[in-house]
């Protein structure tokens, strides 16, 4: 498994080029810099009211009140630092190989970066589970259907699902529950390149991380071309489902953090310049 150290160093060397590219309804969470659901002091004319003791005499409408001799107070739009859940899978194929592992890790970590760079209060909750460390706590290995994590997620801020997607299951069931109450949904697929791309290699021995089961294949060039379509399906469909909730998908090969920010996150809208 990866160092802490060296994950927090590549995070800190590539995250601060990008921040989060949100978008959709308004939002509830901290004072910050994204709309909310109320009204607030941003430079964003939403309505009048009439003043009532106590309200900022900064905010009244002087110019109205010369003609009409009416105090109003002007309404400005609310800015809030959205809460922001981000949900990883900790099944064992998160970590089939060590730079899927690692991809999986950074992008955890960076996640919860760009979030606070937001002023956002943020966490990441393993699926079926509660709170996780993604610096250091192990990928669980168990074969269950990918469920919501066990502690209730908050309305109307941000979620970002973590997965390869490979589960045995419809997900769309659990794709609509993530999106439930969600003010903006990212489903961010991390495949390891060998997964996207299967090489024709011959006789093989394949071992189920999930499950333990052995199986003999013969990955010749015909066995390799129908894998690749397979996953090819698999990440339409899911892309599909999420796009047909409002959600934004991208799929990535599992590399170093810049390369997957440049290559896949920024084009997919889920990055935009810092």
């Amino acid at each position: 498994m990866a160092e802490p150290r060296d994950l927090a160093a590549e995070v800190a060397a590539t995250a601060p080029r990008y921040r989060l590219a949100v978008r959709g309804p308004r939002f509830r969470g901290r004072i910050g810099g994204r709309r909310g659901h109320g009204v607030g002091s941003s430079m964003e004319f939403v309505d009048f009211r009439d003043y009532v003791p106590g309200d900022d005499l900064r905010q009244v409408d002087w110019r109205g009140y010369a003609r009409t001799n009416q105090l109003r107070i002007r309404l400005t739009q609310e800015e809030v630092a959205p809460h922001v859940d981000v949900l990883l899978d900790t099944s064992a194929s998160m970590a089939s190989t060590g730079g899927k592992e690692r991809a999986v890790r950074l992008l955890a970590l960076a996640m919860l970066r760009w979030a606070q760079r937001e002023g956002a209060v943020a966490r990441v909750l393993a699926l079926g589970a509660a709170a996780v460390d993604p610096a250091v706590e192990p990928f669980a290995g168990t074969a269950t259907e990918p469920a919501l994590p066990a502690v209730p997620l908050r309305a109307n801020g941000i979620r970002v699902l973590l997965t390869d997607g490979l589960w045995a299951g419809d997900p769309t069931p659990l794709l609509r529950r993530v999106a439930t109450g969600a003010a903006f949904v990212v489903f961010v697929q991390v495949l390891d390149p060998w997964e996207i791309e299967p090489a024709a290699e011959g006789a093989l021995t394949i071992v189920d991380v999930e499950t333990g089961a052995r199986h003999e294949v013969q990955l010749d060039v015909a066995t390799a071309a129908a894998c690749r379509e397979r996953v090819a399906r698999l990440c339409d469909g899911l892309r599909a489902t999420v796009l047909a909730g409002g959600g934004v998908h991208v799929r990535t090969s599992a590399a170093d953090l810049a390369t997957m920010c440049s290559r896949d996150l920024l084009p997919g809208s889920v990055l935009e310049p810092a």
